[in-house]
């Protein structure tokens, strides 16, 4: 298989689309089954079902705003490495107006599977001041 990295590309922007719009189900799809989230501080989870459990109450409650600076991608074969800069915004979806702002790197790593889709199979966050 051919390295295409415009297809990590649109996959990356359709997981920015999803962490935006707080749509778990689009999340839960860009993610392989074994995928492992490594969040700042906390232990990795392991697997599609302790990832989307983590991120459920975040969707639920805050609104993200989140951006991607300074991206590298590269890869061989059926994986790439991603390597880019993020900072975010969450504002609570009830009346207390509560925000919180975060900034960092991460690396994910991307996975081609077998139904030909590029799926993220690692995160490591690693932010710089995380509010939350």
């Amino acid at each position: 298989m051919k390295l295409e990295l415009k297809k990590i590309r649109q996959q990356r922007e359709n997981w920015l689309k999803a962490v935006n719009k707080n749509d778990i189900d689009a999340m839960k799809d860009l993610l392989t089954k074994d995928a492992v989230w490594i969040p700042p501080g906390l232990p990795a989870l392991n697997g599609k079902k302790a990832i989307v459990d983590w991120m459920k109450p975040f969707f639920d409650t805050y609104s993200y705003e989140f951006t991607i600076t300074d991206m590298h991608i590269k890869g061989a074969g059926d994986w790439a490495v991603e390597q880019s800069e993020f900072s975010s915004k969450l504002v609570a979806k009830d009346d207390s107006g509560e925000t919180s702002t975060n900034k960092g790197r991460y690396i994910m790593i991307w996975r081609w599977e077998k139904d030909n889709q590029w799926r993220i199979e690692r995160y490591l966050d690693d932010s710089e001041d995380d509010d939350i």
